[in-house]
């Protein structure tokens, strides 16, 4: 009589599929988690005024002369200078939706799941934080809506901190006399306000050096006056430039190959092989600097080149209501849905506190 064996199963066999299910993109957020949470915002357009304080004066006053001039500090005598002006942003609506048919919901097991509504509107949550995160730290310009046919849109970080122009600001209209095209016409920054150039870098991470970085800190502190720490988000590539700083010497100038040596000191019984700088410490400021994936983003994909020194106490998102808000639809017999929505607007309180690594590939 033949044995049983387990080949001889020809139908009826179960299939094994783990009761798990993996996923690797974890990619943080770490803008919209710094940033403070404002207050909800009082209108679709909401705006804010920025301020600063006049030159000091080395002039003495002759004893016993009466006043005969004042000083006006939100212009200056001759209307050359304007000390305080209006900023303003629009608000964005960011929008997910999920359904799920009676079927999956109700019949079928899947594994590594108990609720597949509940699974996708957690999936849904996270993918409308991503969305703010990459909008919010994106090149988008301030736009409103042109009678419902296209959506509100919040300035991104990187249109706030766009390089001023040149020459001289109007007074009256707050714009250089040569501007910068790669300004927001929308809601204008006034050129007293603008990101100086400065405060900015453009060399490719290749060219990174202390000097460079050395330099923004400096044309921050000529702007602030103050010593401070500093969030720097930075993509990837520029986080490995800030490495390479220390363990990375070029040598050789002018036609010469430039070879690239790596030296590496420490004590000869540790067994961790350390290189990574997460801190850089300057003349003029600490930068803590924190990686991140959605900088400078085109269609959801971020730069790796860019990146931003943050004061985040000059920074707000103000939220219109709960941050994700989860509303429950009609189920016309397709299955439960649910909305998962946020109003959000960016407010960059003075935009020349910060500081931009704008790099090219």
């Amino acid at each position: 009589m033949a044995n049983l064996t387990e080949p001889s199963f020809a139908s009826g066999k179960r299939e094994e599929l783990a009761d798990l299910i993996s996923l690797v993109d974890a990619k943080d957020t770490p803008f919209t988690s710094m940033a403070k949470k404002g207050s909800k915002p009082g209108n679709t357009l909401f705006r804010w005024q920025a301020d600063s304080l006049p030159l000091p004066k080395m002039t003495g006053t002759v004893d016993g002369t009466d006043v005969s001039t004042y000083d006006n500090y939100v212009k200056d005598a001759d209307a050359s200078k304007q000390y305080r002006a209006e900023l303003s942003n629009y608000i964005q609506i960011f929008r997910r939706a999920v359904r799920v048919s009676p079927l999956t919901q109700d019949i079928s097991t899947v594994a590594g799941v108990r609720d597949e509504l509940a699974n996708n509107v957690a999936k849904g949550i996270q993918a409308l934080k991503r969305d703010m995160e990459v909008t919010l730290c994106s090149n988008n310009g301030a736009q409103a809506d042109a009678g419902g046919s296209t959506p509100y849109l919040t300035r991104g970080l990187h249109k706030w901190l766009q390089a001023a122009g040149t020459g001289t600001v109007s007074f009256s209209t707050g714009a250089w006399s040569t501007p910068n095209a790669n300004q927001d016409a929308t809601l204008p920054i006034h050129g007293n306000f603008q990101t100086p150039a400065s405060n900015r870098s453009t060399v490719g991470t290749a060219a990174l050096t202390e000097t460079v970085v050395q330099d923004i800190l400096t044309g921050i502190y000529s702007q602030t006056g103050q010593y401070k720490d500093y969030d720097a988000l930075v993509g990837t590539a520029l986080k490995r430039a800030f490495t390479n700083l220390v363990f990375t010497t070029a040598q050789g100038s002018g036609t010469a190959p430039m070879t690239a040596i790596r030296t590496l000191n420490r004590e000869t019984d540790s067994s961790s092989y350390i290189s990574s700088v997460d801190v850089f410490e300057g003349d003029f400021g600490k930068l803590r600097l924190h990686p991140s994936h959605y900088l400078k983003a085109t269609s959801g994909v971020g730069s790796t080149f860019a990146g931003y020194i943050i004061p985040f106490d000059q920074v707000e998102v103000r939220y219109g209501g709960n941050v994700a808000g989860v509303t429950k639809l009609t189920n016309n017999g397709g299955g439960e849905a649910r909305m998962i929505e946020a109003v959000a607007g960016l407010c960059v309180y003075n935009p020349l506190a910060f500081g931009v690594f704008d790099f090219t590939a």
